[in-house]
């Protein structure tokens, strides 16, 4: 259930990206398939960088939030590179057919929505009695890659494609 739980509010706050403004253009980069690739991934990221912020102490683990995040981006890389790649190139979009505001819009918009995703989820992960314990679990989830990129995810294919697009 926990898992079950984790990975189903991950998939919600990927929703909220796909509210986010297309740039109108003949061929334009922006895919509402990338968008919600990009949020599932930043809202990963935001997620194990926080759990590492406030749960390693407390367990008693000595190392640093940032190595500890630099594990699960090193195992999850493609993604994350193909994820900078793609929002690079959304970004550049939006600047010339919005100027620097365009631009600004479409990394407020994906930033909040990361945000209140995240947010979300550490809610489900780390709202519990025994705090301990659920810093516990948590890192132990992603310490065993269950919260790494994989095929029994919802959204796995639209990464996948994201890698696709990505290696063009």
């Amino acid at each position: 259930m926990f898992i079950t739980k984790f990975f189903t509010q991950l998939c919600l706050a990927v929703c909220a990206i796909s509210t986010l403004p297309a740039v109108a253009q003949t061929i334009s980069v922006t895919s509402e398939s990338r968008d919600a690739s990009i949020a599932f991934l930043g809202t990963a990221n935001f997620v194990v960088g926080r759990l590492g912020r406030d749960c390693l102490v407390p367990i008693g683990r000595n190392e640093t939030p940032q190595a500890f995040v630099n594990v699960w981006q090193q195992r999850n890389a493609k993604y994350l590179l193909a994820m900078q790649k793609y929002l690079d190139a959304r970004l550049a979009e939006a600047e010339v057919a919005g100027g620097v505001a365009g631009r600004e819009k479409i990394m407020r918009e994906l930033t909040i929505a990361v945000q209140t995703g995240a947010s979300a989820i550490l809610k489900t992960l780390l709202d519990h009695p025994d705090q301990f314990d659920a810093c516990r679990r948590a890192i132990n989830f992603i310490d065993a890659g269950r919260y790494d990129v994989n095929q029994s995810m919802p959204i796995y294919p639209e990464l996948e494609a994201l890698i696709r697009w990505a290696q063009q």
